[in-house]
């Protein structure tokens, strides 16, 4: 009867978790969806901001893991430990997430030491590890003690899951021997909102009389950036009937820090329902990443996911499909200044029709929950 029970529960820790915004947490919200509409018991151990979904049955939320200190480490140990053996543990792997500025190899090894006890660990890797070289003088160190952290943990699991195939060359010497791992991509984390007719009026209130809508989905950095201020640029000085919006959290800021583009609106946090129908109400995104578009990019997927056409970077973590959908125009990541070429030939009307019909089918085929998280589960 105890095996059954463990069976039937399936422990969730994660950094974030809603209304907490950010990518890792709307993500874990998805998972914890697909779990329970399988008919497990779902309990999420996550820091404090977390609360249960709206209408979520059979979930129970804890915040036990506060800053991921000693003695939270050690009050939600004390916690998992009234479940029955085996628990089954997902952890949602992204080093910098779980506190000591990204350093915290306390929290990999007490993970580590669970598994070892007899938990069954899974892990999904979003992002393994730092860079050594980075924009922090820190940044060489917490590189070093992220893979201690990596190692102890991807080396203690009964299964890794990584976003992408990238992540493979960086992570297989980590792992025990006999161990393959799979690659789950990233679904789609923004509900879709239907309401047509919303949609339209937001639509002619965010181009003020032009004809075009190009928007970005993002925070920025320091290579979106210059590309972004580059293209909208190029752009507004060929056409008048463009305007460009910037859409989700940090953008107020990312607005400000594009020179000369006063004309450029953003939209800043928003509720799920309005940031759906924000990226409904675009043309097109303009989705610039140096390192290039790739399956953990939930920016892009999202944009599929609303059947948006995305302009956007091949670069060395990008998986070969990318080249093969009509669905996204992709421009070489070393070479951005072809970016702006791009974004004309996705606003032509036929092109653009077409992109979003094949942004829906890939969707569907590569990175609905419904299809790729079915793994997951599976014995």
């Amino acid at each position: 009867m105890l095996a059954i029970l463990a069976m039937s529960t399936w422990h969730l820790i994660c950094p974030e978790f809603p209304p907490m915004p950010g990518g890792v947490s709307e993500h874990s919200r998805v998972l914890v969806e697909a779990a329970t509409s399988r008919g497990l018991d779902v309990h999420v151990w996550t820091a404090p901001g977390a609360s249960v979904l709206p209408n979520a049955l059979n979930v129970e939320v804890q915040p036990s893991l506060g800053t991921f200190g000693a003695s939270d480490l050690a009050r939600t140990g004390a916690l998992l430990d009234r479940f029955p053996a085996p628990r089954r543990i997902v952890l949602q792997w992204v080093p910098h997430g779980y506190g000591r500025r990204g350093m915290n190899l306390p929290f990999a090894r007490w993970i580590a030491r669970r598994a070892r006890a007899g938990d069954e660990l899974d892990v999904m890797v979003h992002e393994p590890f730092a860079d050594f070289i980075g924009p922090s003088w820190i940044q060489p160190a917490r590189a070093m003690v992220q893979r201690s952290m990596t190692r102890a943990v991807v080396s203690s699991a009964r299964r890794v899951w990584l976003s992408i195939p990238g992540w493979t060359p960086r992570l297989s010497p980590m792992l025990r021997s006999g161990l393959t791992p799979h690659v789950l991509p990233v679904s789609g984390t923004i509900p879709v909102d239907r309401d047509r007719q919303d949609i339209a009026a937001l639509r002619c209130r965010l181009l003020g009389g032009a004809k075009v809508l190009v928007g970005y989905f993002g925070a920025g950095g320091r290579y979106t950036e210059a590309a972004l201020e580059r293209v909208f640029h190029e752009i507004a000085a060929k056409r008048q009937d463009v305007r460009f919006l910037l859409v989700g959290r940090g953008t107020g800021e990312l607005a400000a820090r594009l020179r000369g583009q006063d004309g450029v609106r953003a939209t800043g946090l928003l509720p799920a329902r309005e940031l759906s129908q924000h990226l409904q109400a675009c043309d097109l995104l303009l989705q610039p990443y140096v390192d290039g578009i790739s399956g953990r990019r939930t920016t892009t997927i999202s944009a599929l996911e609303h059947a948006v056409p995305v302009v956007t970077t091949f670069g060395r973590l990008s998986e070969p499909f990318w080249r093969d959908t009509s669905a996204v125009e992709t421009i070489a990541a070393d070479a951005p200044e072809l970016l702006a070429a791009a974004v004309e030939r996705l606003l032509e009307p036929r092109r653009n029709a077409e992109a979003r019909s094949a942004a829906v089918t890939l969707y569907a085929a590569r990175f609905d929950p419904r299809v790729v998280l079915e793994p997951l589960f599976a014995d």
